[in-house]
């Protein structure tokens, strides 16, 4: 009889373990606005996966599971994100606070990692790059995207720096080597995921001495997803000091120097 007992105790309780096992918060559907086609290593369109990969993704994907969420990744662009978030076709997109266009009512959660620009050319620097000193070189540009830092150049009467977009970073590389623009500004994770491309493979870049600006990279959320800010920090935190985040960048990234970049 006692072992009876013991054998439905055991039974009762392998029964509820299991039932805290599968336990899991109702499923979180999460739509994320994307400058297509992406900026290597955050967030970009894999053409051999035909898939969304990179730092993002490996973020949401690390606690996915746990927080029971869903990601949707919707094609749009740095002009239309504000206006998506705020007619409620997306929750969320990457940015950096200072650049959008009216911050006002959204939700910023904790950076996730710090975005440096640098400029590059084709030819080595003679020390640190002084905007007081430009006179009219042009520079390839993201089309969309702002500049804060060297705002005020193209824009000005004098022209002291000319922008040229386009509408990728392989294109502004593109551009670069075929000496239609004089500079590219990009992150160096961008530079480092673009530049090694094996179509890059015969050429040098030369990266500035001096960053141009930095900025702190943050997931915007619309205010009805306020819900989603303490999870997404909380993961974050733990992302990042885990490891994992360097882990990701270093893979979607590489770990190249410059000038000359070995490509895989």
């Amino acid at each position: 009889m006692r072992l009876i007992s013991y054998c439905i105790l055991l039974l009762l309780s392998s029964v509820f373990s299991a039932g805290r096992a599968v336990a899991l918060p109702p499923t979180q559907e999460i739509i994320f606005a994307i400058n297509s086609p992406g900026s290597p290593p955050y967030l970009y369109f894999d053409t051999q996966s035909q898939s969304y990969q990179g730092v993002v993704v490996d973020f949401f994907n690390s606690f996915a599971d746990k927080a029971n969420l869903r990601v949707t990744y919707l094609d749009s662009s740095r002009a239309r994100n504000e206006l998506f978030l705020r007619q409620g076709k997306a929750d969320m997109f990457l940015s950096g606070e200072e650049w959008l266009d009216d911050p006002k009512g959204f939700i910023f959660s904790n950076p996730l990692l710090q975005h440096d620009s640098y400029l590059y050319a084709t030819t080595a620097f003679d020390g640190p790059f002084e905007l007081a000193e430009s006179s009219g070189e042009l520079v390839c540009t993201r089309l969309g995207f702002k500049y804060p830092v060297l705002q005020t150049a193209f824009e000005s009467e004098q022209h002291p720096l000319i922008r040229v977009n386009s509408a990728s970073q392989t294109l502004m590389a593109l551009m670069l080597t075929k000496g239609r623009c004089d500079y590219a500004i990009m992150s160096e994770q961008n530079a480092l995921s673009v530049l090694n491309k094996r179509q890059f493979c015969d050429n040098e870049f030369y990266q500035s001495p001096n960053v141009i600006s930095s900025v702190d990279l943050v997931l915007v959320l619309r205010p009805g997803r306020q819900d989603l800010l303490p999870v997404i920090n909380q993961y974050m935190a733990s992302y990042i000091n885990t490891g994992q985040l360097a882990h990701s960048i270093e893979r979607h990234s590489g770990v190249h120097t410059f000038p000359k970049l070995l490509c895989d």
